[in-house]
């Protein structure tokens, strides 16, 4: 069981082309509260209640050529 709390900062922190790919990296500090539970609803691993600060780092990218004007994730990495 994972609940999303908020999203306390996040930082652009790299910018680059690839080809006509544009690319652009973004470091994300949010809370989460994480538990797993058993199959009577127990907590195995985790608390139901403690809000844990999480840092993850995600690259988005878009082909400038494009009309459409979406970014896409191309890829994720949780930072220690």
């Amino acid at each position: 069981q994972s609940s999303f709390v908020g999203i306390n900062k996040a930082d652009i922190t790299g910018a680059e082309m690839k080809g006509t790919e544009a690319h652009v990296t973004v470091r994300v500090v949010s809370e989460l509260i994480s538990a797993t539970l058993d199959k009577d609803g127990n907590v195995i691993d985790g608390d139901k209640e403690a809000v844990a600060e999480v840092k993850d780092v995600w690259t988005y990218a878009r082909d400038t050529r494009s009309k459409d004007p979406n970014w896409k994730l191309v890829a994720t990495e949780a930072e220690d």
